[in-house]
């Protein structure tokens, strides 16, 4: 399989959380987003901690064990992303009112202070920090914020700063920032297009294991709940 890891860490050091975790399947022309509470057998613990565990190699393994196979990883600490975006100025469509509360700083915690964030429609005109709250906002002044949400708005600036030719490769520039696992990643990462299908896995169901608030792989409904369900469609479009 033609795929590529492409995680972002949380924080500055290689000891963080991989915060983003995108699987970029080349053949498929397809990425997708990894919920990053997603629970690991291999580690008995949430995916995003495999990195700091064991580097691009157990994250790859962890990933494999659910279903995300992939030939390389390249990691990037926090101080790669800031890099390669700043300076950026990225136009990316809102189609409702959304409004958060925010950390007063990128790196510092909701529950040391917070404000407000928020983005109007038809469209905003991201830069400097407020790239990062677009991507990186999750709790909602409405309650009704999920990573789901937040991962949804990394889709739109992802297209979108493909979309006027941004050069990804300025955020490998420097190695100290930026480690890969596997064969080199560049070759893949450059064929990728604003064109092809960007996803969040969200076929899962909530969880708690060892005490943790996680999420865990949704089980496929037995065979004869889904012949029942096709049978009363189908009652129902003869009614109808």
């Amino acid at each position: 399989m033609a795929a590529v890891v492409v995680a972002i860490l949380d924080r500055d050091n290689w000891n963080a959380n991989t915060d983003i975790i995108v699987v970029v399947d080349v053949s498929r022309r397809r990425l997708t987003w990894v919920p990053r509470d997603l629970w690991s057998p291999l580690i008995s613990d949430r995916v995003n901690a495999a990195f700091a565990m064991g580097g691009g190699r157990l994250l790859l393994d962890a990933l494999a064990g659910l279903g995300f196979s992939a030939r390389s990883a390249v990691c990037l600490r926090r101080g790669a992303s800031e890099a390669a975006l700043a300076g950026a100025r990225v136009n990316v469509p809102v189609s409702e009112p959304l409004d958060f509360w925010y950390p007063l700083t990128p790196t510092s915690c909701l529950e040391d202070g917070r404000q407000q964030v928020s983005f109007r429609p038809p469209v905003e005109t991201l830069t400097s920090v407020r790239l990062h709250q677009w991507i990186g906002a999750r709790s909602m002044v409405n309650g009704k914020g999920t990573d789901f949400h937040r991962m949804q708005r990394q889709i739109v600036f992802l297209r979108a700063l493909i979309a006027q030719g941004f050069d990804f490769r300025s955020a490998l520039k420097n190695p100290e920032l930026v480690r890969v696992a596997g064969e080199d990643p560049l070759p893949l990462l450059a064929r990728v297009s604003a064109s092809w299908r960007m996803q969040v896995h969200d076929w899962v169901d909530d969880a708690v294991i060892d005490g943790k608030m996680v999420l865990v792989p949704r089980k496929p409904k037995p065979w004869w709940r889904r012949q029942l369900r096709r049978l009363r469609d189908r009652l129902k479009m003869k009614r109808d």
